[in-house]
């Protein structure tokens, strides 16, 4: 069905005469003039400059990686080897990556680099106290850990007492006194802003970059790996943000490293024509898989790429098996609660199932939260003895904080601003079901305001224009991806069906096709008699090797109530 929504909701910018001014000022056409006008309002010429042509090398510079860059400099610069090496990741695609980026680094001084990626299920969020004891014994002499740690110092300093070397690269939250000196994480910084968010493979990435820890050549062969984690964390895309997902862009889409290159072909996604689109919704769920219900270390083989071809290959059918699986369990979970909710069966905000699956419930949750703008906690036990949870909010809620707040029930919590884990004994559970309940209940939810668009004809977009609109990209988190409308002509319309079987159909708006796919013809033509206008987006389509434009139909405006 297609979605509709109110002429009121939006804010239409119309492209006029200082737009073409600020284009000849900015060197760019008028379209990304008027895009640049519309998103980011009436800034000077230089900040809008720099947003066109980000200085890589003063944005990486500026960045304030706190005292403990320093720290964790000296322990690299004090060691000709680190002996064995042990990388503790996380399961995602921001902690599979950062654990690859790790061993790829420390490889250069250590007799042996291993990994331990945690099983969401048995291990829970963050470090293990289990698993530190057996590398405690192990015969580890130096331990990194990666996308987690910042608030196990005190787990950490029984391994420093025994003379392990300690590495974190982390940027969560901090909740917990630090004692560890080498743990480098922007976020430590109570006063850093959104221009201080990065991802933790980035914070090692940005690490060895300003403390020259590799050659700086090495670490431009690396820069996918940074590209993947910040568009599957979703950081805030500033500056510094943009420059690095373009640049492992680039990488990727030249000189893509083994398991990608395979994953890519497997996809059939053509690594020259690679997208963030592709990443965030084909390439990224495939990374992030096996971490929801099976075991991470999968993600992580196929980014080191090493062995044989056919080894290669097969790890990343290993991979779409497993997200193939992934999705058949969300969508089943994620119909339940949709058809509670609808129905009015579901009335709570904190939902818990014995026979749910706990790694895909986060993926479940976002959709719900997103779908619903709602707040909810979605949450399975593990064994007999805890019950581990996932809490998503929408803006104008704080899920850490709410976390913060009943912390002394908690066995294990963390995450960000909108998503967040924790664990919980059993025994405890019902506290703080009733507590999360009570707070969710009690969220202040910011409505989702007007949305910016703007006024023009789709015919009047070139590839050129829409090239140059997407180097203002990567769109996403702090950097909208820009909507488009055109006005309806009722008296010049045709709809007409897309595809064999008459699942989709295109709109004819001046001479140009609008896409409008999941929407028969049908359900477009009920719509028109109360139809305003339309919203779209432009997309680069590649057909038989040669490049097109496509408009992709989002919304259909309303005049009056829906």
């Amino acid at each position: 069905m297609l979605p509709t929504c109110l002429i009121s909701d939006l804010k239409i910018f119309k492209p006029n005469d200082y737009t073409r001014k600020l284009a000849g000022e900015l060197s760019c056409p008028p379209l990304a003039a008027g895009v640049l006008e519309m998103l980011k309002g009436t800034e000077d010429i230089d900040t809008l400059r720099e947003w066109i042509h980000p200085d890589f090398t003063r944005l990486i510079e500026s960045l304030d990686l706190g005292k403990s860059s320093k720290a964790a400099k000296s322990l690299w610069e004090s060691k000709s080897s680190f002996g064995n090496v042990l990388v503790y990741g996380d399961y995602d695609t921001d902690g599979i990556s950062s654990t690859v980026l790790a061993m790829e680094i420390f490889r250069n001084k250590a007799a042996q680099v291993r990994y331990f990626i945690p099983r969401r299920d048995v291990h829970g969020y963050g470090l293990n106290a289990g698993v530190l004891d057996k590398i405690a014994v192990s015969g580890c002499n130096t331990l990194i850990v990666t996308d987690c740690g910042t608030n196990d110092s005190e787990m950490l300093q029984k391994l420093a007492d025994k003379g392990i070397n300690i590495f974190v690269f982390d940027h969560h939250s901090l909740s917990a006194p630090i004692t560890i000196p080498t743990i480098v994480n922007p976020c430590i910084n109570m006063e850093a802003g959104d221009h201080q968010k990065i991802c933790a493979t980035a914070v090692l990435w940005c690490w060895a970059w300003k403390e020259n820890i590799v050659p700086r050549k090495f670490l431009q062969y690396e820069i996918d790996l940074v590209t993947l984690a910040t568009i599957a964390d979703c950081m805030p895309l500033h500056n510094l943000n943009r420059s690095l997902v373009r640049y492992g862009m680039k990488l990727m889409r030249t000189n893509p490293r083994r398991g990608l290159n395979a994953l890519f072909s497997c996809l059939g996604i053509n690594k020259s024509q690679l997208s963030e689109e592709h990443l965030s919704m084909r390439v990224i769920p495939c990374l992030n898989a096996p971490g929801r219900i099976a075991t991470a270390d999968t993600g992580v083989r196929a980014l080191l790429g090493v062995g044989s071809n056919d080894s290669v290959y097969s790890c990343v059918s290993e991979l779409m098996r497993i997200n193939r699986k992934r999705q058949t369990l969300t969508e089943n979970i994620a119909g339940e609660i949709d058809d509670g909710i609808i129905t009015g069966t579901i009335n709570r905000k904190v939902l818990y199932n014995e026979q749910w699956p706990i790694g895909v419930l986060s993926g479940v949750a976002s959709r719900i939260c997103a779908q619903y703008n709602m707040p909810i906690v979605l949450a399975a036990p593990v064994g007999i003895k805890v019950v581990r949870g996932t809490l998503r909010v929408p803006e104008g809620g704080d899920a850490v904080g709410i976390l913060r707040q009943i912390k002394d029930k908690l066995d294990a919590w963390g995450g960000h601003k909108y998503a967040a884990g924790f664990s919980v004994l059993t025994e405890n559970w019902r506290d703080v079901r009733d507590d999360l309940e009570r707070m969710l209940e009690n969220i202040v939810i910011q409505p989702e305001g007007v949305t910016p668009v703007i006024n023009v004809v789709p015919s009047d977009i070139s590839i050129s224009d829409w090239r140059a609109v997407s180097d203002l990209g990567p769109f996403g988190n702090n950097n909208p991806s820009p909507k488009f409308y055109t006005d309806n002509d009722p008296y010049r319309l045709e709809i007409n069906t897309l595809g064999k079987e008459g699942k989709h159909s295109f709109i004819r708006v001046s001479n140009t096709k609008l896409l409008a796919f999941n929407t028969p013809p049908r359900d477009v033509a009920e719509l028109l008699a109360r139809v305003k206008g339309w919203i779209y987006h432009p997309r680069l389509d590649y057909w038989r090797n040669e490049e097109q434009l496509q408009f992709i139909l989002d919304c259909a405006v309303m005049e009056g109530g829906i």
